[in-house]
């Protein structure tokens, strides 16, 4: 564990020219929408009067804030990226009887041509700078200063290793498309190479002073580094310690923020870029817990798979831990890759292991797999290794920060994706006996009417309406395609700059089956309010000034696209089949719970409610009156038909 430094005010008379890290704590993303949910269930009659809807807890994996209008954040290195030589200059002074602010003083005089400076912008190199600045230092002082051994432990120990949490960070913002730089007042080492203990593969730019001959706060060096990020000045946000950096960027028009205390620091950037910086997740993800895995085991594994030699690092990080699958995030070697463990033995995993080598190279986008393991000895459980998608990635429909016109390209490039899908052609990949294509929507509803038996708790009127309706209501016509089974937008991975799919994920659900329940679950958000406490709904958001497609018109271009004249006549039942989904799998997590401890079951009930309503919307084509519940007693459900 590191010990970070909380900025002192002492160091600044130090003058040092490269960031002050301060202190910093993991912090978990809150979800205030959870109480909020709590409170919406009060009252059962607006509930109802907004089309509410839940999301499966398989699907409920991402907790993401919408990507802001910023394409870049510009990092400093030492004390951001890097722990702060804080305590490592007054240490060094203590150990060595050096007056205590002897290095700020020599620092801090002579302008832009004192020894320091001229070092940091590569001018002398290491040799002459131990020697001037160690003379410099020995005459403040009034005894001899090692100035030698400063420099070395400036570059050794504690500091060749980067600060995690902000590595977490890097990734998060890179997993939105945002580019990522360094911009550093630093030095050359004895062997003439710059000090830089980061992977540079986290960086889209790196800009040191020792190389560029520039140094913080020139206005040049800034500008260099935005124009080769290929950004505008009020498109970056830079971080930095020294007021002096932090004033002399905001001139400039980027969004600057002192670092101080780190954690409202980071909290800051979070506000600003509009995304979570922890619990870096690919696809689903949230915080980060502690790692549970056998890593010697892993590592021999791991070394073995991606051929790595003795001297690359394993870094592993948990994320969505679950009692049947959990998600691990990898980086070795330059990769970041995805591994995710099943408790024990499934044939699911065989299932989508055999998917996604069926669709490489088929034109759907989808991760890059790497293996599937089923040798116990390594993890005690079964599990996949695939390769990380960067790229852009979004939980609010309304697509906040972007353009209309973005907005409208990017539900483009979905629609696009989604026939993809459909338009497979099986056959030639495999995937003819993907799962059994006869009566998918019946197989489907009798498990799920099995899933709500089996954790029934107080009957659910409109339950038991629906399991009598829907199988009566089934489409006459349904054609048989690859589905994906939860297609949704934050289920999809934007390339960093175009309107372009990259990476389809979550295919736990994936078989052969009806292509229209893909359609219409990837339009529940246009049927959901903004302030729907579960999913963030668009109906009330007026698509046309937003740029986003109405249903009708994916509807059109989704029909156009595949051919179908008819369209869809049958979307109420759809939305109802979707809901009653919804209902019976947290009609379960009411039952594993305590009495009165979760609001599941109400939950559940109220959801039931509103898939009834669809069905009422729909229709009756058999039923002559609407259809009792077995445990309503002897009074029927009186109701039209509505053919």
């Amino acid at each position: 564990m590191w010990l970070l430094l909380k900025v002192s005010e002492s160091f600044n008379l130090l003058g040092i020219t490269f960031g002050i890290m301060g202190q910093f704590r993991i912090q978990c993303i809150s979800h205030p929408w959870i109480e909020m949910m709590m409170k919406k269930m009060q009252t059962a009659a607006r509930f109802r009067s907004q089309l509410w809807s839940l999301k499966m807890p398989s699907l409920c994996h991402r907790s993401f804030a919408a990507i802001s209008t910023y394409k870049a954040v510009i990092f400093d290195m030492y004390g951001v990226l890097i722990p702060s030589p804080v305590k490592l200059a007054t240490v060094f002074e203590q150990q060595n009887s050096v007056p205590l602010g002897t290095l700020g003083k020599a620092i801090s005089t002579g302008g832009e041509v004192n020894t320091w400076k001229r070092f940091m912008r590569g001018e002398i190199g290491a040799e002459e700078f131990v020697e001037t600045f160690g003379r410099q230092c020995s005459e403040i002082a009034g005894s001899p200063v090692p100035i030698g051994s400063f420099l070395s432990n400036l570059t050794s120990g504690p500091m060749t290793r980067p600060l995690p949490v902000m590595m977490e960070a890097i990734l998060c913002a890179r997993s939105r498309g945002l580019k990522t730089a360094v911009l550093s007042n630093n030095f050359l080492q004895l062997n003439g190479d710059p000090f830089l203990p980061l992977n540079h593969s986290l960086f889209d730019v790196i800009v040191e002073s020792c190389r560029e001959g520039l140094s913080k706060p020139d206005p040049r060096i800034y500008h260099l580094c935005l124009n080769r990020l290929g950004v505008s000045a009020h498109e970056a946000v830079f971080l930095d310690d020294l007021k002096l950096n932090v004033e002399a960027a905001a001139q400039l028009g980027m969004h600057a923020i002192k670092v101080g205390d780190i954690a409202a620091s980071v909290k800051e950037l979070e506000g600003v870029l509009g995304i979570p910086l922890s619990g870096f997740v690919p696809g689903p993800g949230s915080a980060p817990v502690a790692t549970k895995l056998p890593m010697d085991q892993l590592t021999q594994y791991l070394r073995k798979a991606l051929h790595l030699s003795d001297k690359d690092s394993i870094a592993v990080q948990q994320l969505n831990p679950s009692q049947s699958n959990s998600l691990y995030h990898l980086t070795t070697g330059g990769r970041h890759l995805l591994l995710r463990k099943q408790q024990k033995t499934s044939r699911a995993m065989e299932t989508e292991f055999r998917l996604l080598k069926s669709l490489s190279g088929s034109g759907i986008p989808v991760p890059e797999i790497i293996d599937l393991c089923e040798d116990p000895s390594v993890l005690g459980a079964p599990f996949l290794l695939m390769e990380v998608c960067l790229g852009r990635m979004f939980s609010d429909p309304s697509l906040p920060g972007l353009t209309p016109g973005d907005r409208r390209a990017l539900y483009q490039a979905m629609q696009h994706t989604l026939c993809q899908i459909h338009c497979l052609d099986t056959r030639a990949v495999g995937l003819e006996d993907y799962g059994e294509p006869v009566d998918y929507m019946g197989l489907q509803v009798q498990w799920w009417t099995q899933q709500y038996r089996d954790s029934e708790t107080p009957p659910i009127p409109a339950m038991e309406r629906l399991i009598q309706w829907i199988p009566l209501h089934l489409p006459k016509h349904q054609r048989s395609t690859l589905i994906h089974g939860s297609f949704s937008l934050e289920n999809l991975v934007f390339h960093p700059e175009k309107p372009e799919v990259v990476a389809v994920m979550d295919w736990g659900r994936s078989r052969l089956g009806d292509p229209l329940t893909d359609l219409t679950f990837s339009c529940m958000a246009h049927c959901l309010p903004q302030d729907n406490p579960l999913l963030t709904g668009i109906s009330d958001r007026g698509l046309v000034q937003l740029g986003i497609p109405t249903v009708e018109e994916v509807m059109g271009q989704y029909c156009s696209s595949m051919g179908l004249e008819e369209g869809v006549p049958d979307w109420n039942f759809y939305m109802a089949f979707h809901l009653f989904c919804l209902a019976a799998s947290h009609q379960g997590e009411s039952k594993s719970t305590i009495a009165g401890q979760t609001g599941s079951g109400r939950l559940a009930e109220q959801v039931a409610d509103l898939a009834w309503d669809f069905a009422t919307k729909q229709g009756f084509r058999i039923f002559n009156a609407m259809p009792r519940s077995p445990h309503a007693g002897t009074s029927p459900l009186k109701g039209q038909v509505a053919e």
